[in-house]
Order: structure tokens, then sequence, then C-alpha cells
């Protein structure tokens, strides 16, 4: 009778062990995925990796910081930057889609889970690699939506283990999540690649009532393609075009309307003044389509950058936002956009995210490796007490610029 009981509680604990909630937390415990990570770490490939990835995360940092200082840097030196950032808000803050005003909810928190565990499960591959124990591994609900995934790797036998396996393990997360990186900016690369503009010309986003272009039949949406038989390609264009022509003159218009602008659409407009210039009547804006997609398919040092820029943040140079992906098509189909802003947003959350925690800041992996490779340097020279300190007045160091950036902008 006690033998069953006995049992029973075992089994109980067992169950509260694998499934924990504290609202709003749910965890879920398994070792369904340990028979995967032997199988990857048992690889040499798995190896060779790591060791990959352990010289990349110095220099991951080296990035993330330089990126912190110059973002720093350019709030105390320009004005205009910080008011960006308080329009956004104090969300931007957080990489939290919903929170975060730049992160789109679906898309955000495809990319976060995703992210997170491809960290967890690279440190699992690389600790199973090293021959480290992987006591457990899960996923972590908020209430009942997925936000992220753990790996519950043997901390004492890493304490004890020589620095070398040690810093593997610490480095495989960012690693993990650098190497999705990668592999999904050149499938957005490839996606942008295959793309060709329908049109080009001005877009006219609203006609003014009692003006010469609503009189001629001009629409909201329409594309300003000619006029007099001279392409329009910019608002420059148009603006040279009509300072060259005086009120009561009628000029030839073509514009594109329709569904993919396939229609073309001719008409004439007797222009008018209106503020001392000569004009249509008509709010436009540029649309450059080809010169945008050029920009975006030439990745050069110089147009890295395009691709830390979100659409949601400025979606009309983005080809794949929502603003500018109605002008492409791609032999990829009409979900071509959805594909793209996957890959993007995975791109854009893992960077992040491996950048964060390749910086040395204790207890994330950057701060860690830090840590275990000062003890290695110092050696015999140096007490722990040295090495902690050291530690510690970096990651304060660390910590203290990550804040300013986060609080300048709110205090200017």
């Amino acid at each position: 009778m006690n033998l069953l009981s006995d049992q029973e509680s075992e089994k109980q604990d067992s169950a509260q062990r694998r499934v924990e909630f504290k609202f709003p937390l749910l965890t879920l415990r398994t070792k369904i995925f340990s028979g995967v990570f032997d199988r990857i770490g048992s690889l040499r490939a798995s190896r060779y990796i790591s060791w990959i990835a352990l010289f990349l995360v110095p220099f991951v940092a080296a990035i993330g910081l330089f990126i912190i200082v110059t973002s720093l840097v350019a709030l105390l030196s320009n004005p205009a930057v910080g008011e960006i950032t308080r329009e956004l808000g104090p969300g931007t803050i957080l990489l939290l889609p919903g929170i975060n005003p730049i992160l789109p909810i679906a898309y955000g928190w495809v990319a976060i889970v995703c992210a997170i565990a491809i960290h967890e499960g690279a440190h699992g591959i690389v600790a199973r690699s090293a021959g480290f124990r992987v006591k457990s591994s899960g996923l972590l609900f908020f209430l009942f939506i997925p936000i992220g995934a753990f790996v519950d790797v043997d901390e004492e036998q890493i304490k004890k283990a020589k620095p070398r396996a040690s810093l593997r393990v610490m480095a495989a997360g960012v690693g993990g999540n650098v190497a999705l990186a990668a592999i999904c900016l050149i499938g957005v690369l490839v996606i942008v690649g295959s793309l060709t503009p329908i049109i080009d010309g001005v877009y006219i986003s609203d006609v003014t009532d009692g003006m010469p272009a609503k009189a001629a039949g001009l629409l909201p949406t329409d594309v300003l393609v000619s006029i007099d038989g001279l392409r329009v390609n910019s608002t420059k264009d148009l603006r040279d075009l009509l300072d060259n022509k005086t009120a009561g003159d009628i000029v030839a218009v073509t514009v594109a309307r329709g569904d993919k602008w396939r229609e073309q659409y001719p008409t004439f407009v007797n222009l008018t003044f209106s503020g001392n210039r000569t004009v249509m009547g008509v709010i436009v804006g540029d649309l450059m389509i080809e010169t945008r997609l050029k920009n975006y398919q030439n990745l050069t040092f110089e147009t890295i950058p395009m691709y830390l820029v979100p659409p949601t943040l400025a979606s009309g140079l983005v080809p794949f936002s929502d603003s500018l992906a109605p002008f492409y098509t791609s032999y990829l189909g009409p979900q071509w956009q959805i594909f793209a802003n996957v890959l993007f947003w995975l791109w854009f959350v893992n960077i992040n995210l491996a950048i964060f925690n390749a910086l040395p800041i204790y207890p994330l992996d950057g701060g860690r490796i830090f840590n275990i490779t000062l003890k290695g340097v110092l050696r015999q020279r140096s007490s722990e007490r040295t090495v902690s300190l050291i530690t510690s007045a970096v990651t304060a160091v660390c910590v203290i610029i990550v804040a300013l950036v986060a609080v300048v902008p709110f205090i200017m």
C-alpha cells in the first residue's frame, strides 16, 4: 500500500515538474528533444561549427557595442533622432510584438519563437557534442501563447569542465541566431531579386476638388506616367515640366490605373495657377520603383544598413512593405510579399537577439564567455574576486550605455 502511494507520488511530482504554471507563464518540460540533440551533437560538423560560433561572438559583440555607442552619440548630437524615438514611444525598447510599435504581431511572434528555439536548441546540440548532460528542454508560454523555448544544461558539469568546452556551449546560441539570420537575409535578397516593377512614375494620392485634374478625370491611386509624351519618373520631373508651362496651357496627360495599373488612361488637363505656381491640382509622391529596387538588390557594405530598417518604419523605401509591394510582381506568385516579410523578420529578430546576447553583460552568453575567458587569461595571477569585479565592472558599463540609449530620448 505504501509502495503504491510512493509510486503515485513520484508520478505526480514528475507531472508537476513537466508542467509548471506561474501566472502568467506556463512551462512545459520534456525530454523529447534529447534524441535530436544527441543525433546532431554526435556529428563532427557540430564540433567545427561550435568553434566557428566561438570565434564569431567577439565580432558580433563589437558590432553591437559600435551600434549602441553610435546610437547614443546620434541621440546626444541630433535632436531629430530623439524626436523620432519619442514619437514611436518607450515600447521600442522591448523586442515584443504588440508592445513594440515596429514589430508586427504575427510576423514578430513567429520570428521571436523561432529565434529563441534556435538559440536554445544550439546550446543543447553543442552541450551534447561536448559531453554535457541536457536535463530537460521545453516550451515557454505566456498563458497559452508560445513565446519561446529553453534547454536546461547541467550547470555543474559546465563549471567543472575545461574552459574551451564551456565556451563553445555558451557561444552556440549566438552562432545559431547568426546562422539563421544569414540564411534568411539571403532568402530576402533572392526574393527581392525576383521582383519586377509593374509601373513607374508619380503616384497620385489625392485629387483636389475644383481643380483641373479633377475635371480631367484623374483619380486617387492613379500613377502619372507622362506629360506631353515626356516620361515622368519623379516629382522633380513633374515640377520641372509644370514650371515651363503657364495657366491656361493644355497638356496631354497619361496615367496608369486599374488592376496592377494595366490600364492606360489618356486625357487633357487645362493647367491653372495656385500659390504663384502652375499646377494640375493633384497631391503626389515619388514611386521611383526601379531605383529603390536596385538599391535593395545590390547588397554592399553601404546598403546592408537598409536591411536593418523595418518595413513598418520606412514603408516608402522597402520593396516588400505594404505601401510598395503592390507595385511589384514576382515569379513566386502573389504570396511573394508574405515570404519576404517572414524571412525579413526572422533575419531582423535573430540578428538583434544575437547582438544582445553577445554583449559582455553577465549573465548573458557574452558575459559568461567574457568571464570564463578572463579566468583563463589571468589564471593564477588574479583571484576569483578580481575576475568577478572586472566582469561586474564591464557589465555595469555596458548596462549603463544600453540604459542611456533607452532613456535619453525621453529626458532630453
